[in-house]
């Protein structure tokens, strides 16, 4: 590992209470802002909410790059709690020097035994999202990215 993957890892490391921290306020206030009510019980239930997710984003114009910015970090928030709770992980900063999230806050630790190893990017699976043209549908990319995991076993 170089100097400046071990200085970019330790950063990470010592942002990750801040950003776990974070994570759940902003979700809930995500998933209401979206108008699906009861907001919190994504923190328990997130699988429930991607039809509804979906269909509140479809057709949602994001032009401006603050605005990219806040969808992005709040879809990877959903889209983390989507994996971490359906298959029993956990979030946490990628310590994989030869890894392609390597630095990067991934979900992973997976309960399925094939794959404890695994992780994925759900900031990545997000960008990708918001890049797709409207009307957009977000089961399809959730679908590949299972897959993808599930697949690998």
């Amino acid at each position: 590992m170089t100097t400046e993957q071990k200085q970019l890892l330790d950063r990470r490391k010592r942002d990750f209470p801040a950003f776990y921290e974070q994570l759940i306020p902003s979700l809930v206030d995500f998933v209401s802002k979206m108008g699906i009510n009861p907001a919190h019980e994504v923190l328990n239930n997130a699988p429930r909410f991607v039809p509804l997710l979906s269909t509140a984003l479809r057709n949602l114009d994001v032009v401006d790059e603050e605005d990219k910015a806040w969808l992005l970090a709040r879809l990877g928030y959903f889209i983390g709690e989507y994996f971490t709770q359906k298959y029993s992980g956990a979030w946490y900063p990628n310590e994989n020097p030869a890894s392609r999230y390597f630095a990067r806050y991934v979900v992973g630790k997976f309960s399925i035994a094939s794959q404890r190893e695994l992780n994925l990017d759900p900031c990545m699976i997000a960008e990708a999202y918001i890049s797709i043209p409207m009307p957009r549908a977000l089961e399809p990319l959730l679908q590949e990215a299972e897959q993808e995991l599930i697949g690998s076993a």
